[in-house]
C-alpha cells in the first residue's frame, strides 16, 4: 500500500468515526399509547381533548419537554405515537453524569411522560412508568366536548 493510500484509508476511517459520533441516535421515550376517556358512569367521551407530555431527564438536563393535544373519537378513544428522542454519542455519554448530578435540582432522572384531561378523577394524570402496561383508561368527571358540557341521553347545552 501507499503512501497515498494510506492517507485516503486514514482519512475515511476518521470521517467514519465521525459520523458515528455525531450522528443522533433515536430513543423510544413513551411506545405508542392507547387509551379511552370514560366518565364516571362508564359512558364514552367523544371530542374530548387529551393532553400529552414527554421528556427524558438522562439526555437533557431539562427533560427537552415535547407535548401534543388530541380529540377523542366517537367511541372515546385518543391514540398518540410513540414518542422519540435524538442524541447523538458523546451526548449519550456525558449527559447522564450531569443530569445525575442536577438530579438535586428538578428531582427527576428518567424518562417521563403523562396524559391528562379536564375534570379527570382520582388521579391528577396518568403516568407512563417504563416497563408497565400503559393505563387504559382515563376516568373523568364529565364529558367535555369542545368546552362545553355533553349531557347523556339529551343535547349538548
Amino acid at each position: 500500500m501507499t503512501v497515498t493510500n494510506k492517507r485516503y484509508v486514514i482519512a475515511a476511517v476518521v470521517c467514519v468515526i465521525i459520523v458515528v459520533i455525531l450522528f443522533p441516535i433515536p430513543s423510544t421515550v413513551v411506545p405508542e399509547w392507547r387509551l379511552q376517556v370514560i366518565d364516571v358512569n362508564g359512558t364514552a367521551c367523544p371530542n374530548m381533548r387529551v393532553m400529552q407530555s414527554w421528556g427524558h431527564y438522562v439526555l437533557f438536563t431539562d427533560g427537552n419537554f415535547s407535548s401534543d393535544d388530541r380529540l377523542t373519537d366517537v367511541n372515546g378513544y385518543v391514540q398518540f405515537p410513540k414518542r422519540t428522542v435524538r442524541a447523538s454519542l458523546p451526548r449519550r455519554l456525558i449527559m447522564p453524569m450531569v443530569t445525575r448530578v442536577a438530579t438535586i435540582m428538578h428531582g427527576g432522572w428518567s424518562v417521563s411522560s403523562a396524559v391528562w384531561a379536564s375534570g379527570i378523577k382520582d388521579v391528577a394524570w396518568l403516568d407512563y412508568a417504563p416497563n408497565k402496561p400503559l393505563p387504559d383508561k382515563m376516568r373523568v368527571e364529565r364529558c367535555i366536548n369542545d368546552g362545553t358540557e355533553q349531557i347523556v341521553g339529551r343535547e349538548a347545552r
